[in-house]
């Protein structure tokens, strides 16, 4: 675009033309300076505002959460209620003074909140009150007020101070792990709580590499409990006692498994003419159990009555002092009647039946089922 120049004023009086032709050039200069500006406008390939963006402006949202200096938007007095200040209202900062019919804190305690969620009368929230309690709140279509919860709970506050504070386990639950890398000195560990040992460690169960362990204190009081984790069948257990110097020994926990462990033996002869009776479904044999009980099963035959051994225990087998016991005996010869007879297991282990009530057929049929201790 070009500005065209006025041709200047050319009269006798040059006074008058002069003060024309001054003002033409100022507004002359203008027009040029304006027309710069337009055109460095029109070839500024920057765009301002695009069509996209004067749509998501126009779209944006007007409503205000907090007032223009980013304070609370709603302002409730002592003599209102903030279920009536804020239902039906959008997502929105309020503060109540002290004193608010509805407000859950004390009377003389003012509180700050927001409503979250706002509409056709329902709505959620939070609100902390100058003495730093917070509360959650809510309520629905049809409610004429609000419901608060305190944050935590009264009753979560209780369980959390009467929660132990002394750790028994690791953070995740596991127990408290001391690894192959160090050396366990079992008595070191007094604090109360559940240990897994995974080293031979010094003054623990012997020959136990890993252990689970559980320790309880009460004072100068101590229980120690040891289980083996490798079979999981072993147990032992010791105390430390009231005021006492030294622990006590570690004792083995005897389970039902260890009552029935022990391998059968069978004696290494058979003596004074007695033989197996059936040696496939009553074969003779004994084992001891971890109480010391001798547990002797099995039937024989055709052997010499009186003191006369029909097998002999070795002498780990033998009871303390004699002892009889009275067995079945064959009814062959004698029927209808039943049979007894009485055997001696003595000192040392000879097993030898006495006698028997079949004077037909004394020997026919006796039998074993005895058990003893050897404590």
């Amino acid at each position: 675009m070009d500005i065209k120049e006025p041709k200047p004023f050319e009269v006798n009086d040059k006074a008058h033309a002069d003060l024309f032709n001054d003002m033409v050039n100022v507004l002359l200069e203008n027009d040029t300076g304006l027309v710069e500006q337009i055109l460095k406008h029109t070839n500024d390939a920057k765009i301002h505002a695009s069509e996209t963006e004067k749509e998501k402006w126009n779209e944006s949202q007007s409503y205000k959460i907090t007032a223009d200096n980013g304070s609370q938007l709603i302002n409730i007095p002592a003599n209102a209620r903030i279920f009536d200040a804020i239902k039906g209202k959008g997502t929105c900062t309020f503060y109540a003074a002290a004193g608010v019919e509805d407000s859950p804190s004390l009377s003389n305690v003012s509180i700050r909140g927001m409503q979250t969620v706002g509409e056709e009368d329902s709505g959620t929230g939070f609100a902390i009150d100058r003495s730093g309690n917070a509360y959650s709140f809510y309520y629905h279509t049809g409610d004429t007020s609000i419901t608060w919860t305190k944050l935590p709970t009264d009753s979560d506050r209780a369980r959390w101070d009467n929660g132990q504070l002394v750790k028994i386990t690791q953070d995740n639950g596991k127990p408290i792990y001391h690894g192959f890398a160090s050396e366990t000195d079992y008595n070191t560990l007094t604090q109360t709580g559940m240990y897994l040992i995974y080293n031979q460690g010094i003054n623990g169960p012997s020959s136990f590499n890993r252990v689970f362990l559980l320790v309880m204190s009460y004072g100068t009081t101590l229980v120690q409990i040891a289980y083996e984790s490798v079979y999981g069948k072993n147990t032992y257990f010791r105390v430390l006692k009231h005021n006492a110097e030294s622990w006590t020994p570690w004792e083995k926990q005897i389970t039902l498994s260890d009552l029935l462990e022990g391998s059968w033996e069978t004696p290494k002869e058979l003596k004074s003419n007695w033989k197996e009776y059936d040696p496939i479904n009553l074969p003779v044999k004994y084992r001891k159990n971890l109480l010391g009980e001798v547990e002797i099963v099995g039937a024989v035959k055709g052997g010499i009555l009186g003191n006369n051994e029909v097998f002999i225990l070795p002498e780990e087998f033998r009871p303390k002092q004699a002892m009889h016991f009275v067995g079945v005996a064959s009814s062959t010869g004698t029927p209808g009647v039943p049979q007894f007879h009485r055997t001696l297991i003595d000192k040392q282990g000879n097993v030898c039946v006495q006698s028997s009530s079949n004077t037909v057929n004394p020997t026919e049929f006796i039998t074993f089922g005895f058990k003893f201790s050897t404590r």
